[in-house]
């Protein structure tokens, strides 16, 4: 699988009532960035999505709905004043995880995830 490039994963943690997210760093994924628009009867809607395809390479993400991702190695921590709202400001590429697949079958060099983000 061809994986030009990184990105980085902020994973949500419960611990106790907050949710904190722990910054993970990942060196070799396919992103591949949809744009598009849906037109309801209302009006129009917007439909961008991503789908992301990680190698799994003897690895053991645990991805789940509700992470984000950012297409790229940032630097920020998620804290009280930086917050994943500052994130998705910042950074054009960050997307929340909205389905996780585990392609489990097959030989080991295709194993990946194929996650799908908004």
């Amino acid at each position: 699988m061809n994986a030009p490039h990184a990105m980085t994963w902020y994973q949500a943690v419960k611990r106790g009532t907050a949710t904190v997210y722990v910054r993970h760093e990942i060196p070799a994924v396919m992103w591949q960035d949809s744009k598009a628009v849906n037109t309801i009867s209302s009006g129009l809607q917007t439909a961008d999505s991503a789908n992301i395809y990680i190698p799994k390479r003897g690895t053991d993400y645990a991805f789940r709905v509700g992470d984000y991702l950012v297409k790229g190695i940032v630097p920020e921590e998620i804290t009280d004043s930086f917050k994943i709202s500052d994130l998705q400001k910042k950074y054009l590429h960050t997307v929340r995880i909205m389905s996780v697949d585990d392609q489990d079958f097959g030989s080991p060099l295709l194993q990946h995830w194929r996650i799908g983000g908004k």
